[in-house]
């Protein structure tokens, strides 16, 4: 270890004491290093900082950088791409994990709340005052990382995305400064933090919408993959039929051997929804993972959590719009990559529908920085996990092959659209390009602005960057 950061540590120990751990510190070392979802993040940083008040990030932060050191943030380590929210031993990990503080405000109808905290925690919070917030699908995943990247919720058609419901962040800049970015106070930040990730600075706490609590009607079918073709026909049916009813959600899932849908509804309709109907004449359901439930955001999210264990992971994404051609050539495209792969390596992708009034709900509450096109479309997600160091090659090829042939043939076909959605993205696609270019202009000014010396372009280990996209200055 250098000297520098030698001294970078001892002087973040003596000035916030009890919220550095390094390898020093053992068993509770490694319980940090093991956090994030993926062992592909399982990296060895210098130390991790665990400040539990924005004035403690700020100070952590002026320390960090007066030394020109590496930083990693981290809230939940959800995203599997490495080094997002990890480092090597060159650098230090500025975990966000214990701002979790909540506070009401009903007058407003926003929720104040630290950037650490999971959506799970958030949900329980809400729902014991009888409300609800648009976030994550997933109770285990934190704020800041899914609202930086736009967030997919659950029912995205009601309220628009995650960082559509967002009234005002606060955050940490560059210079240590805390400033407030909402609608009447630095507003081009504001603007450009729904949706263009870690470019600005550290995310402490938010303030989120609230509603009346939303019930959700929900269930998880398991059917039988040899009925791929009228899965699909189904899917796309009730892709179509959300555009007529803003209250339907659902995801499809492909595994091999088996297909899992889930069934989402606001609300809890007493005949089944006309969206879901096509799954109903299905003769290839086994099972019922979640039989049909009335419940709530809360109860959904703790449905869909993802099974925490350990395992490599990688993601990529692509957006199209809706055809049954192009998902039939998706499927087929991925069928014949799960064939080449070897045993332990588990390759899925997700059907995942946006549709036009899920983009105007966006608009409506003020828009955002990632430049959606107003039309029916699906952001495809493809996963693939596995345990062993001598499978890292052949499944990452096996996630950016399908990515390439998936938009190669939607552009084919002229179903492509460029958006890329930065929670599911790999950190290899440019995700901020595909915002568009006048949205990718304003993305730098506003870095421009907040950040002259490039702190977190430079310093920050990586992530979505400015820096990263071709032609940045």
């Amino acid at each position: 270890m250098s000297n520098t950061l030698e001294d970078v540590t001892a002087t973040l120990r003596s000035t916030l004491p009890n919220r550095l751990v390094t390898p020093e510190n053992g068993y509770e070392y490694e319980a940090e290093k093991s956090r994030p979802w993926s062992q592909l993040c399982w990296t060895t940083p210098a130390a991790f900082v665990r400040p539990e008040e924005s004035t403690e990030v700020a100070e952590t932060l002026k320390i960090v950088t007066n030394a020109k050191t590496k930083f990693a943030l981290r809230t939940r380590g959800h995203t599997p791409n490495p080094g997002f929210n990890s480092t090597g031993n060159d650098g230090i990990v500025i975990d966000l994990q214990n701002l979790r503080s909540m506070s009401l405000d009903t007058a407003q109808s926003v929720l104040h709340v630290g950037s650490g905290a999971t959506w799970g925690e958030v949900y329980k919070f809400l729902e014991e005052h009888k409300l609800s917030t648009i976030g994550g699908r997933d109770g285990t995943v934190g704020l800041a990382g899914f609202l930086l990247g736009g967030g997919y919720p659950a029912l995205p058609n009601l309220h628009g995305f995650g960082a559509d419901g967002v009234k005002s962040f606060e955050i940490v800049l560059a210079d240590s400064s805390v400033i407030t970015a909402d609608s009447s106070n630095n507003t081009e930040l504001f603007h450009a933090l729904k949706g263009g990730g870690s470019n600005f600075g550290i995310i402490t706490s938010v303030g989120l919408n609230v509603y009346p609590l939303i019930t959700v009607q929900y269930t998880l079918n398991m059917y039988a993959e040899s009925d791929f073709a009228n899965i699909i026909g189904a899917t796309v049916k009730a892709q179509e039929a959300m555009e007529h009813d803003h209250r339907p959600n659902l995801f499809t899932n492909f595994r091999n051997g088996v297909v899992v849908v889930g069934l989402l509804y606001g609300g809890s309709p007493g005949d089944e929804p006309k969206a879901f109907q096509p799954f109903s004449s299905l003769n290839s359901l086994i099972n019922s993972l979640v039989p049909k439930t009335n419940g709530t955001i809360l109860s959904l999210a703790n449905a869909m959590a993802h099974e925490i264990k350990p395992n490599k992971r990688t993601i990529g994404t692509v957006t199209t719009k809706v055809s049954y051609d192009l998902y039939i050539e998706v499927y087929k495209s991925w069928k014949q990559l799960v064939g080449e792969l070897p045993t332990g390596v588990e390759f899925h992708y997700t059907i995942q529908p946006v549709s036009a009034s899920a983009v105007q709900a966006g608009e409506d509450r003020g828009g955002n920085i990632m430049g959606l096109e107003k039309v029916s479309q699906c952001w495809w997600v493809f996963t693939a996990e596995w345990p062993e160091d001598d499978h890292d090659q052949v499944a990452q090829h096996a996630v950016s092959t399908m990515v390439k042939n998936v938009q190669e043939r939607a552009r084919d076909m002229g179903l492509l659209l460029e958006y890329l959605c930065m929670n599911f993205a790999d950190s290899k696609q440019d995700v901020l390009s595909s915002y568009g270019p006048a949205n990718l202009r304003k993305l730098r000014d506003v870095a421009a602005q907040y950040d002259p010396e490039g702190i977190f372009q430079n310093l920050q280990n990586d992530g979505f960057l400015l820096q990263k996209v071709e032609g940045h200055r």
